[in-house]
């Protein structure tokens, strides 16, 4: 037997025997623990194969190539039983006392040995043969790499590659079973879980494994991740469809790391996130790799048996989220999803599937549902947030959007702020939480008065390339805000001719349609086209807060104030009345009320208004009253204390809550923002009622039809048609046919192009 202790060299006894610079000689002593032999094999193989060290030394492929080079005389003091546990240490990519316990007891149901019980022992024993090493302070324990591929050889000269390939398979189940248990999977765990599953080619471990931390993986866990996921066979893909978008991702992030060459530590994470976030964003796949499908978890008609494992079984309940929700049935989307229990305790897949169940739902028009459902995962998923996850930032970002919608303010608001701790780009899967976000900071923007944030917000919507089902909100935000700035009616009706050009291609169904055609009918009464707002009413499904109010707005433009007032009290405290619905409630009843000379009672209204707005954090239900009467109650109320909060609701940013530092240049800056908004607003229209016979005359004048004409098409006689014209006009207030067309297209009894 060769002494071997005289073989075991150091870095410089290296450098000096082999010929080597400084690098290359520590490089071969951490792969061969300073063994001549490996060393020595190592050197040849580079001027064999013309290879560099690195990249030798780089794979434990090529270490089992070396050391088949070597003799089959090299040997470590070691006992049968010492000699397995390195043979299954040598499976491992590091490993501290923790998981060689694990190793241990997982080998020892293959192997016929006993139990390695004392672990530490164990591992001194092998690190004082030279089989194992220890880095520095918190580094793992090692199987040098060329002393691995040693044990692994002595394990296929034993005959033992059954036993080996066993446990392989079984370490990777234990450690992805670990990992799924672990908020924070530290790296031994991973890096091991990885190496095996892959060199195992469990792909559904793999599956597992990403389902558990998500593309974080790739630059929180880059050493062993990328390489695990990169270029996935076909069988893999066979196995679990789901990888496909996976392994094009890590493919790609391989083939940056090769071209961008060497980095290091916190700056390697950080470039390595920017490039997933890169090729994760909305369209980048298909921009940089071709067609191909991005659409993780959505595989068309996919299903599982009973006893599929839980990766199987979310990505069926995700499929099924998914086709429900392209056919419009988001309800039933949310229902599947809400539906659904992870089996065991894996903690992200279940946040997944609750998000998205609560994405649904919003997109349903049930933001209670999924505000539920949201706080189910709240909690965990802040404490558990991995910075650039899209986990936690959409959490939050359809939180702030369910709670805007269901209308409590207070809390979309404080979403909003812990959103904005958790928004910092880059992001992987922006699209997931970015839509959502961007839709209710437009909203509070606008509750604040804060045109220009919103018309920066509305610019950034436009732009972003994956608004996906939240599309439909911009002409919604677009048509509030042409109310607000326009100067004049005509600016007002271009305005929505464009808007509602664009607003056709929504292809939105169910309540989100019923939202588009409720800003659509209050748009028509703004610009006073009254028939035409009314004709739509009757359109809207059922009994709603938002319906009730646009029958009131439409009642006080056509100065009906009494049926204003009556629509106002009777519906305030019905159930489908929100508290936003209730501010647009008070408002209109003390407009009309000051309509009809109630002065007290419409101030008191008012006062109320205020309060209501106070609450919910908006101004909107102020300025959406006529100029006339809101320029009239602001002045009434001027004095009244509560005007410190509006001006703390306008701008929160400038004024305390105090009363101390309420002064009179505020109250004039709040008073002239607020009386200012609005002026082209129809306020007033002197709306008349025309019968069938009426709206027939009104058609055939439009078509141009002679007095004869109208009276041939209408079995009449002509002087029966002059009187009835002559009606026509009076009741329009106008004196000529052309005037009277002119006049019903204003008041919507006759459609104009484009609205």
């Amino acid at each position: 037997m060769i002494d071997q202790a005289v073989k075991k060299l150091s870095p410089v006894e290296l450098q000096a025997k082999f010929d080597l610079d400084e690098n290359e000689a520590q490089l071969i002593h951490t792969a061969s623990g300073g063994w001549a032999p490996f060393a020595g094999a190592a050197v040849a193989a580079v001027q064999t194969t013309g290879r560099s060290l690195d990249e030798l030394l780089g794979s434990a492929g090529l270490a089992d190539f070396i050391v088949s080079q070597t003799t089959d005389d090299f040997s470590l003091p070691l006992s049968p039983s010492d000699q397995h546990a390195l043979e299954v240490l040598s499976l491992l990519d590091g490993f501290d006392e923790g998981v060689a316990q694990v190793v241990f007891e997982v080998a020892a149901e293959h192997w016929m040995e006993p139990t390695w019980a004392d672990v530490p022992t164990v591992l001194l024993r092998l690190q004082i043969s030279g089989a194992v090493t220890v880095g520095p302070e918190e580094s793992p324990w090692l199987v040098p790499l060329l002393i691995a591929a040693w044990a692994r050889k002595r394990l296929v000269q034993e005959g033992l590659e059954g036993v080996s390939a066993a446990v392989e398979r079984s370490l990777a189940e234990a450690f992805t079973a670990q990992l799924e248990l672990a908020s924070t999977p530290d790296s031994l765990l991973v890096d091991n879980a990885l190496v095996l599953a892959r060199r195992a080619r469990a792909w559904e471990l793999l599956d597992r494994i990403f389902l558990a931390c998500g593309y974080s993986l790739f630059y929180r866990y880059h050493r062993s991740s990328v390489a695990a996921f990169a270029q996935l066979p076909a069988p893999a893909l066979r196995t679990v469809p789901e990888l496909e978008e996976v392994t094009t991702v890590a493919t790609m992030v391989q083939e940056a790391l090769l071209d961008a060459g060497p980095h290091s530590g916190a700056n390697m994470n950080e470039w390595l996130r920017e490039q997933v976030a890169r090729l994760t964003a909305p369209g980048a796949l298909r921009r940089e790799y071709g067609p191909v499908d991005d659409t993780v978890g959505h595989s068309p008609g996919r299903t599982v048996p009973g006893d599929a494992g839980a990766s199987s079984r979310f990505h069926t309940v995700m499929s099924e989220m998914a086709h429900l929700g392209a056919a419009g049935q988001h309800h039933e989307a949310a229902e599947a999803g809400a539906g659904w229990v992870s089996s065991g305790v894996v903690r992200r897949p279940r946040r997944i599937v609750r998000l998205h169940a609560s994405i649904h739902s919003v997109l349903a028009c049930e933001p209670g549902r999924a505000l539920a459902l949201l706080r189910s995962i709240e909690d965990e998923v802040k404490e558990d947030n991995v910075a650039g996850d899209f986990l936690g930032p959409a959490v939050m970002a359809w939180t702030a959007l369910a709670a805007y919608l269901a209308g409590d303010h207070e809390r979309a608001d404080a979403m909003i702020v812990e959103f904005a701790r958790l928004d910092v780009p880059p992001f992987v899967q922006e699209q997931s939480f970015r839509p959502a976000a961007l839709v209710v900071e437009a909203y509070r923007s606008l509750d604040k008065l804060d045109l220009s944030a919103v018309e920066e917000t509305m610019g950034r919507m436009r732009d972003y390339p994956e608004m996906g089902d939240l599309r439909y909100h911009v002409p919604i935000i677009e048509r509030v805000l042409s109310q607000l700035v326009a100067r004049s009616r005509s600016a007002l009706l271009r305005s929505e001719e464009s808007i509602d050009m664009h607003a056709n291609g929504a292809g939105v169904t169910g309540g989100a349609a019923e939202m588009l055609v409720a800003s659509r009918i209050s748009m028509l009464i703004s610009l006073g086209q009254l028939h035409r707002a009314e004709v739509l009413l009757e359109t809207l499904s059922g009994i709603s807060g938002v319906s009730q109010v646009l029958f009131a707005r439409s009642e006080l433009v056509a100065w009906r104030n009494d049926a204003a007032i009556r629509i106002a009290e009777t519906q305030y405290y019905e159930n489908h009345v929100d508290t936003r619905d209730r501010a647009e409630l008070t408002g209109i009843k003390a407009a009309a009320l000051l309509r009809v000379g109630d002065r007290e009672a419409a101030y008191l209204a008012f006062l109320d208004l205020l309060e209501l707005s106070v609450l919910l954090g908006t101004v909107l239900p102020i300025v959406r009253l006529p100029l006339v009467e809101r320029q009239e109650l602001l002045r009434m109320s001027a004095e009244e204390p509560i005007w410190h909060k509006i001006a703390e609701v306008l701008a929160p940013s400038s004024h305390s809550a105090s009363r101390g530092s309420f002064d009179s240049e505020s109250l004039t800056a709040c008073m002239d923002k607020l009386s200012s908004l609005g002026e082209a607003v129809v306020g007033l229209v002197d709306f008349p009622m025309l019968g069938r016979r009426e709206m027939t005359l009104l058609e055939k004048l439009d078509q141009g039809a002679s007095v004869a004409e109208i009276a041939r098409d209408l079995l009449l006689v002509q002087g029966t048609v002059k009187n009835n014209l002559s009606s026509l006009y009076q009741k329009l207030g106008v004196n000529g046919r052309d005037a009277a067309v002119t006049r019903a297209r204003v008041l919507g009894y006759l459609g104009a192009s484009g609205v």
